[in-house]
């Protein structure tokens, strides 16, 4: 037994003294080398694809003003219509279609926005004038197109969104490979921080692969994880709960009420009382304004307005307009709660101003970059080589 035991402990001195020193003597490293390149050509198209979308969609809100039929109002709040009187000018425009979700005016997207299920089960989508209510067809644009391409690759939202799930897998295990190849040793550790750039294209390639991982490598690790959070948010939710027991991020069970009645409260009543649930806080979406279904789900914004990081989130019965449960998102109280809270924000780089977006922008194009660059590596070591006669 002693002579085993130092044994092992003469292989494990070796293997840390050649991690240190030596790092690419290691078998390890090996085949951690062969894991990163083939899970990297694997993935490249995919990571580009996502990389591209996803920094076109830090500026989602504005692109989408773009597109907003000519001649809508300004954002005015103290002219802007009711959602009553918004749901009147949608009956009108389009008889007998249930319109499933609605989402107010804000200052970028000065526009009521509501999508819509027509008698013969067509979705549509329509914009309001936020001051006089004129109703606009909204057809998909390419704004649409490059969201649903980013969350969905145009798979449709069910199996799209686990697809994505497992390219999150694969950029989490090609970010922990990437640690592991990018230590160089003691001595040269500090050449992967940057580029030299009076060397040859080659040579600034490299560099340039080893930079970009190393200085993007914490928000590709947390855009992997928040992906699978995305594609399976309740087995994540359950992990998290096991070793950070969550609070305030728990959404709050329907307590039991009757479905059966034919009563139905008015849309003012349902709206009304949205705001004495959260009297801080302003409406920005709601769930099914047709109030066909037994509940509704209000979402009042506590910030600015669209600004999902600290809402409440009412849930109201379409019978009698009484107020079932109130989610105060946001309001974190334990490890857990601000693990799951910071998914969202995290990845989308949206919530904190104008410079958050372009360093959110910058680092979705550092990831393509950092793709490319890794195949051109690997044209350059291997396939240039092969190919040549």
């Amino acid at each position: 037994m002693t002579l085993i035991s130092a044994n092992s402990l003469r292989l494990s001195m070796a293997f840390v003294h050649d991690l240190v020193h030596r790092p690419r003597k290691l078998f390890l490293r090996k085949a951690m080398f062969q894991i990163h390149l083939w899970a990297g050509i694997a993935l490249s198209a995919y990571v580009v694809v996502i990389a591209l979308t996803g920094a076109i969609l830090v500026f989602e809100d504005e692109l989408t003003a773009t597109t907003l039929p000519p001649g809508m109002s300004r954002f005015q709040p103290a002219r802007t219509l009711s959602i009553p009187a918004v749901m009147q000018h949608v009956t009108a425009a389009c008889p007998g279609c249930t319109v499933n979700s609605l989402n107010t005016p804000t200052p970028t997207i000065p526009a009521y926005q509501l999508h819509v299920t027509t008698a013969d089960h067509r979705e549509l989508a329509f914009v309001a004038d936020p001051i006089t209510g004129a109703v606009h067809p909204y057809s998909r644009t390419w704004v649409n197109w490059v969201h649903d391409l980013h969350l969905y690759l145009l798979l449709g939202s069910a199996f799209g969104v686990q697809v994505n799930g497992v390219g999150a897998v694969v950029l989490l295990i090609l970010g922990v490979t990437g640690i592991f190849l990018w230590w160089q040793g003691i001595t040269n550790w500090s050449r992967g921080l940057g580029i030299s750039w009076r060397s040859n294209w080659r040579r600034i390639n490299f560099d340039l692969h080893h930079a970009i991982g190393f200085w993007t490598l914490a928000i590709i690790l947390w855009w992997s994880i928040s992906g699978i959070y995305f594609a399976w948010y309740r087995q994540f939710e359950s992990a998290v709960n096991a070793v950070f027991p969550l609070h305030g991020m728990l959404a709050p069970e329907l307590p039991s009420f009757d479905t059966n009645s034919t009563s139905r409260a008015t849309l003012t009543a349902i709206v009304a009382a949205a705001q004495r649930a959260s009297p801080q806080g302003h409406l920005f979406g709601l769930s099914d304004p047709s109030l066909s279904s037994p509940v509704v789900y209000a979402q009042m914004d506590l910030r600015a307005a669209g600004d999902f990081s600290h809402r409440d989130i009412v849930t109201i019965s379409t019978r009698d307009a009484r107020v079932l449960t109130v989610w105060h998102y946001g309001r974190n109280q334990t490890l857990g709660d601000w693990i799951m809270w910071s998914m969202h924000p995290l990845h989308f780089g949206t919530l904190w101003g104008l410079p958050f977006k372009i360093l959110w922008f910058l680092l979705g194009l550092s990831l393509a970059v950092l793709t490319l660059s890794g195949l051109l590596m690997y044209w350059n070591r291997y396939l240039r080589h092969r190919l040549q006669p």
